[in-house]
C-alpha cells in the first residue's frame, strides 16, 4: 500500500463512487435556500459555496474554544493541540530564534506545516530560514477561528503543506468595542504575565471594518529558578566527581587548560591553578575526555542562563471590506506586529588560543616537559575560559513584521465569480548581543601587560554583536470560479482556476567581527538568497449522486532555484445517511528547500552527544553548513475517515492517515554521526558530512543534504457534544491522536526503523475539554495528556537503534477557569494553567534536557485573572 498509496486511494474513491450509485436512493441532507445562506470558503479548498462536505479532516477551534484553554498567545494554544504530535519550538533563550514559536503537525516538522492567515501565506521568520511562520507575530485577540487541516494540501496551497495547514481565520464584521485585560503570577518564581487587548469595528450596509490591537508580556524563566534546570552535582557512586558524568549545567569552559604537541602527540588537560581559590568554579575529573588523571575547572552556567526568553508583544490586525457595487467588493487585510525578546546566556565561553606558558594559571611544568622530550617547541597551550569578569551575555532581539493585502472579489455573472489581490510583507529581526569577548581586545590586554581578569581588562575585551536579518515577500494572485455543468444529474460541477506569482528575499547579516571569528562566544557568517515562484492551479467539485461528491485539485509550481513540481489530489465524500458521512482523500505534495538550507550561514555549536563506542558524553565542536544543490522533498498522503452523529448533538469523527516523505532534507547532528560511525559507515568528506580528529579531539562537520525518508501512520479520534440538564449546560470536546508508526532513518545513512515510542517519540497525545455553563456562570476544564516514551536510545553492534525497555513518565496537566458574565459590568475570569503544578518529564538522568523543551513546559502553575468588557 505504501508503494502505491495514491493509486490505491484513487481506486478506493472510484469504488466508493460505484458503491454509492448502487445503494438505494436516500433523502439528501436538507439544504437551506441558497439565497439566504452566505457563500463561504473552507480550509483545504479555495472554492466558495453555500453548502459543502469536508473530504478531509479539519479540526476547528472557534473563539469560545480558544478562550476556554486559558492561554496567553496563539502559539500556546497550538502547542497544546494533540495534532502537534511531538511538540514544537517555542521562545527559548540560548537560541538564534529566541522570540519564535512554531507548530509541528504530525511530528513531521514545522517547515512541513503551512501556517496561513485568511488562507494566505505570510513571509516566514528569517531566524527560521524563511521556512516557518513565527506564531508570536499573530495577535490572539484578532483570531476568530483556527482551522487545522491535518492532511496534505500541496495541490491547493503549494509547498510546505505536506503535513497539513493551520489557517487563522481573523475576526471581521465586528460591531462595537471590546476591552480585555489579564494578569497572571507563576508559582515557581516571581515571574508574571500580563495582557491588554482592544477590538473595535463598524458594520454598515455596504461594508465593515474591524481593528484589533494586543499587548502582552511574559517574564523570562531562569534555569536557576527551577531545581531541575539549575546546575547540580551528583556522585554516581564511584567516589569521584566527573564533569558531565556527575554534573548538569556545568561546563568545562571555566578555567581549564590544555596542552597538546602535534609532533609528539603529547596531551594533558588540567584545571587552572586559580580554580581552587575561586568559589564560583569547581574542580572535577576529566573522564568525559577519556583522561583518568586529568582535571577540569568547571563553571555552573545554568545558575546564570535563562531557559525561556522574555517576550513583549505589540500586535495589530485590520480587516476591511467595502462593496463598490453589487458585483464588486474591495477587501484589505493589514498586520503590523512587533515583538521584543530578552535572553541571557552565561558569560562568554571562549578558548584562549596560544596561551602564554608563563601565565599564572598554567598548571604544567613546560620546561620539564621540554627537557624530557615529552613536547617540542611546537606545543600549544589552550585555555577554555568562562570570561566572568565581562558579564553574562544578554541578547535583545526586536522582531517587526507587516503584511498588507489589497484585492477585489465579486461576480461577473450569476455563475462566474473572481478574486484577485496583491500582497506585500516584510519581517525584520534585529539582534544586539552584549558582553561578548573581543579577541583583538584580549591581544591588546596581553600586549599591554594588563591582567585580562581585572576590571581594566574586562573593559578592553567587551564586544557587542549584531544581527540584521529579514525576509520580504511580494505576491500577485488571481482566480476565477464558474459552474461547468451538471454531468451526472446530481448538481452543478464547480471549477476554480487561477495563478499566482511571488518573490521571496532572505538575508542573515552578522557584524563583521563575528564573521571574522574575532568574537568569543559568538559566530556566524552573513548569507542571503532569493527565489521567484510562479504557479497555476485548478480545483473541481463534482456531485456524482445525491450522496457522493468528488473533489479534484492539481497545482503546478515553478521555482527559480530548484525546478518545478506538480501536485495532484483526489477526494470523495459519501453521505451514507443523515447522520453518517464517509470521506477519502489522497494526494501528492512537496516541500521546496528552505532558503536557509540553500543559502544560510555557516554556524558553530557545542553539541551534547555520547560516543556509543567509548561512552564519552560531553559537548562536541560541531560546524554546520548549507547546500545550494538541494532538491525538493516529495510526499504522498492518504486519509480515510468518517463522521457519525450517534446521538442528537453528539458526533464521533474517526480518521486514519498516512504521510510518506521522500528525499528528506536533513542536517545530521553530532549524535547521528556518532551512530553512523559506530555502525561502520564510512563518511565521505566530499559530502560535507564527516569528522576530524579522534577521542576528545573529534570535531563534526554537517551539511544539509537530501538523504532520508519519513513514513508516518496514525489514527485520530474526535468526540464533541453537549446536553442541557437541570443544573446547566454540559459539554465535552475530545481529540486524541495516536501514531501507529513513525518510520524514519535511524541515523544518517542508517536503516529505516519504526521509532514510535522511542525516546522523544510519544505515540499518543490527547486533549479533553469539559465545559459547564448556567446563566452568568461558566467553568472550563482542560486535560492535556502526552503518553510515555522510552528512556533513551542507543545503537546495537549491527547498526540498529534499540530502546532501553524502560519508559519515562507520561505527562498530564489540568487547566481550570471560571467566568462570571454580566450584561452591564462585563465578565471576570479567574483560572489556573497547570493547576496541579506538574513538573516537566525528566530524562533518564533526571535532567530536564534541551531535547525535552519542545514537548514539555517548565512554567509551572500560572494563576491568572482576566476582565473583559464589551459595548
Amino acid at each position: 500500500m505504501k508503494k502505491n498509496i495514491l493509486s490505491v486511494a484513487v481506486k478506493g474513491a472510484l469504488g466508493l463512487t460505484a458503491a454509492a450509485v448502487m445503494v438505494p436512493a436516500m433523502p439528501a441532507f436538507a439544504q437551506e435556500d441558497a439565497t439566504l445562506v452566505e457563500e463561504v470558503v473552507v480550509t483545504g479548498s479555495r472554492i466558495k459555496r453555500t453548502n459543502f462536505d469536508e473530504a478531509a479532516q479539519v479540526v476547528s477551534m472557534d473563539r469560545a474554544d480558544i478562550e476556554a484553554l486559558g492561554n496567553l498567545m496563539i502559539a500556546d494554544t497550538l502547542r497544546s493541540t494533540p495534532l502537534n504530535s511531538l511538540g514544537s519550538f517555542n521562545e527559548r533563550s540560548g537560541s538564534s530564534a529566541q522570540s519564535n514559536a512554531t507548530v509541528d503537525l504530525r511530528g513531521l516538522g514545522s517547515q512541513r506545516s503551512l501556517v496561513m492567515i485568511n488562507g494566505r501565506r505570510m513571509p516566514g521568520s528569517p531566524n527560521l530560514g524563511a521556512a516557518s511562520i513565527n506564531l508570536n507575530m499573530i495577535p490572539m485577540a484578532a483570531v476568530e477561528r483556527i482551522d487545522i487541516l491535518a492532511d496534505g494540501a500541496s495541490a491547493v496551497y503549494g509547498s510546505d503543506a505536506v503535513a497539513g495547514v493551520v489557517n487563522m481565520v481573523m475576526r471581521e464584521n465586528f460591531d462595537g468595542v471590546e476591552f480585555s485585560a489579564r494578569r497572571g503570577d507563576r508559582s515557581e518564581d516571581d515571574g508574571i504575565e500580563e495582557s491588554f487587548s482592544f477590538v473595535t469595528g463598524i458594520t454598515g450596509e455596504r461594508g465593515n471594518i474591524t481593528f484589533a490591537a494586543e499587548y502582552n508580556r511574559r517574564d523570562p524563566i531562569f534555569d536557576g529558578d527551577r531545581e531541575y534546570t539549575a546546575a547540580w552535582i551528583r556522585d554516581d557512586g564511584d567516589g569521584r566527581l566527573d564533569a558531565y558524568n556527575d554534573t548538569d549545567g556545568w561546563s568545562y569552559y571555566g578555567k581549564t587548560i590544555e596542552i597538546y604537541d602535534p609532533t609528539t602527540d603529547y596531551y594533558d588537560i588540567q584545571a587552572a591553578t586559580s580554580c581552587a581559590s575561586d568559589p564560583v568554579f569547581m574542580e572535577t575529573g576529566a573522564a568525559a575526555f577519556g583522561e583518568a588523571d586529568g582535571t577540569l575547572c568547571a563553571y555552573p552556567y545554568a545558575n546564570v542562563s535563562a531557559n525561556k526568553a522574555e517576550l513583549k508583544r505589540a500586535n495589530t490586525f485590520l480587516s476591511a471590506n467595502y462593496e463598490i457595487s453589487d458585483n464588486v467588493e474591495l477587501f484589505t487585510n493589514a498586520l503590523f506586529s512587533k515583538v521584543d525578546s530578552f535572553g541571557r546566556y552565561a558569560p562568554p565561553a571562549a578558548s584562549w588560543d596560544n596561551m602564554p606558558a608563563d601565565y599564572s594559571d598554567v598548571p604544567f611544568d613546560v620546561d620539564a616537559l621540554l627537557a624530557d622530550g615529552s613536547i617540542t617547541e611546537d606545543y600549544e597551550i589552550t585555555g577554555y575560559y568562562r570570561w566572568t569578569n565581562i558579564g553574562p551575555r544578554d541578547n535583545v532581539v526586536t522582531d517587526t513584521q507587516y503584511d498588507l493585502t489589497l484585492g477585489f472579489r465579486g461576480d461577473i455573472t450569476d455563475s462566474v465569480s473572481y478574486e484577485t489581490y496583491v500582497q506585500r510583507g516584510r519581517y525584520e529581526s534585529k539582534e544586539l548581543g552584549y558582553y561578548y569577548l573581543s579577541y583583538p581586545g584580549l591581544d591588546y590586554v596581553m600586549e599591554q601587560g594588563i591582567d585580562p581578569f581585572s576590571p581594566e581588562g574586562a573593559g578592553a575585551m567587551r564586544a557587542t554583536t549584531t544581527q540584521d536579518n529579514y525576509t520580504a515577500m511580494s505576491k500577485v494572485y488571481g482566480h476565477m470560479q464558474f459552474n461547468a455543468g451538471d454531468y451526472f444529474g446530481a448538481g452543478e460541477t464547480i471549477v476554480l482556476a487561477g495563478a499566482e506569482a511571488y518573490e521571496i528575499e532572505y538575508a542573515n547579516r552578522y557584524d563583521s567581527a563575528s564573521e571574522a571569528g574575532l568574537v568569543g562566544g559568538s559566530s556566524g557568517n552573513s548569507s542571503g538568497g532569493d527565489r521567484d515562484v510562479a504557479a497555476v492551479f485548478a480545483e473541481a467539485v463534482i456531485p456524482v449522486t445525491d450522496k457522493i461528491e468528488m473533489n479534484a485539485a492539481v497545482r503546478y509550481d515553478n521555482y527559480s532555484d530548484f525546478g518545478s513540481n506538480v501536485a495532484p489530489s483526489l477526494s470523495a465524500t459519501y453521505n451514507v445517511t443523515d447522520s453518517l458521512t464517509l470521506r477519502a482523500r489522497a494526494g501528492k505534495g512537496f516541500r521546496a528547500p528552505a532558503l536557509d538550507e540553500l543559502y544560510g550561514p555557516s554556524a558553530f555549536s557545542a553539541e551534547d552527544a555520547t560516543d556509543p563506542t567509548t561512552g564519552l558524553s560531553r559537548q562536541w565542536d560541531t560546524y554546520y553548513s548549507t547546500n545550494e544543490d538541494l532538491d525538493a522533498e516529495t510526499s504522498t498522503s492518504l486519509s480515510i475517515g468518517g463522521n457519525w452523529e450517534f446521538v442528537d448533538g453528539w458526533t464521533l469523527d474517526l480518521g486514519f492517515w498516512n504521510v510518506e516523505v521522500e528525499d528528506v532534507i536533513l542536517q545530521p547532528t553530532a549524535q547521528s554521526i556518532f551512530y553512523a560511525l559506530a555502525a561502520g559507515i564510512e563518511l565521505d568528506p566530499a559530502s560535507g558530512i564527516y569528522t576530524t580528529g579522534t577521542g576528545a579531539q573529534t570535531e563534526f562537520f554537517s551539511q544539509t543534504t537530501n538523504a532520508g525518508v519519513l513514513d508516518v501512520t496514525g489514527v485520530d479520534i474526535k468526540v464533541d457534544g453537549s446536553f442541557d440538564t437541570a443544573i446547566g449546560m454540559l459539554s465535552l470536546g475530545t481529540l486524541v491522536s495516536h501514531q501507529l508508526s513513525y518510520e524514519t532513518d535511524a541515523y544518517y545513512q542508517g536503516p529505516v526503523q519504526d521509532v514510535a515510542t522511542f525516546n522523544l517519540y510519544p505515540d499518543l497525545r490527547g486533549q479533553f475539554v469539559f465545559g459547564w455553563s448556567m446563566g452568568m456562570h461558566a467553568v472550563d476544564l482542560t486535560v492535556d495528556y502526552i503518553s510515555t516514551h522510552d528512556e533513551f536510545t542507543d545503537v546495537t553492534d549491527s547498526g540498529e537503534l534499540f530502546k532501553s525497555g524502560k519508559d519515562l513518565d507520561s505527562w498530564t496537566t489540568l487547566n481550570l477557569a471560571y467566568r462570571l458574565s454580566t450584561d452591564s459590568f462585563g465578565s471576570i475570569k479567574v483560572g489556573a494553567r497547570n493547576l496541579t503544578n506538574e513538573e516537566p518529564v525528566m530524562d533518564k538522568d533526571g535532567k530536564f534536557a534541551r531535547d525535552h523543551y519542545d514537548l514539555y513546559d517548565a512554567t509551572g502553575r500560572m494563576v491568572y485573572a482576566e476582565y473583559t468588557m464589551s459595548f
